[in-house]
Formats: C-alpha cells, structure tokens, sequence
C-alpha cells in the first residue's frame, strides 16, 4: 500500500510511502511506546498498553521518553523498536 504525499513547501516533489504490512491477528503482539513527555502522555500511554494485553495479551517491549515533544526519537531508540517491537504507539497527552 503506497499513498502520494504533497510537500507545499517544494511545489514539483511528489514522494510515495510504503507502509507496513498490517497483521492480520493482534493476539501476542509486542508493542513499543514512545511517550513525548506532555502532561499525561505517559499515562494515556499504560493505560493503553494495560488494555492491549488484556484484549489481546499483547506484551510491552518498550518504552522510549523524549527529550521533549518537539524532539525526534533517538536512533538508538528507533534500532531498539525495530529489534523488540512489532508496533509503536506514540503518545500526545495533555
């Protein structure tokens, strides 16, 4: 699945994105989360993840904190992701 995305900042660059597969079963999925460090996002974060374990006994993996909202990941989290997790979450708070 690709889609076509517009950037208006250059007016003749089109850019395809290739997503990922998705699963077909959720059951036992690794999940990482990436908490952005607004008020509550940590939280909303758990909360989510306590509920995918008892729904779908999916196991949290992972759990990265940003330097701030504005902040990326690091790429040591983002290797960590790629090797423990099958999905991220990441969350906004507030």
């Amino acid at each position: 699945m690709s889609m076509d995305v517009f950037d208006p900042t250059i007016s003749s660059q089109e850019e395809a994105i290739n997503y990922a597969p998705r699963p077909q079963n959720f059951e036992g999925l690794k999940v990482g989360l990436v908490d952005n460090t607004k008020y509550n996002s940590r939280v909303l974060l758990e909360k989510i993840a306590e509920r995918l374990q008892a729904k779908h006994k999916m196991e949290m993996v992972h759990l990265d904190t940003k330097q701030s909202a504005s902040h990326h990941l690091t790429e040591e989290a983002v290797k960590e992701f790629k090797t423990k997790a099958d999905f991220v979450i990441a969350g906004i708070g507030d």
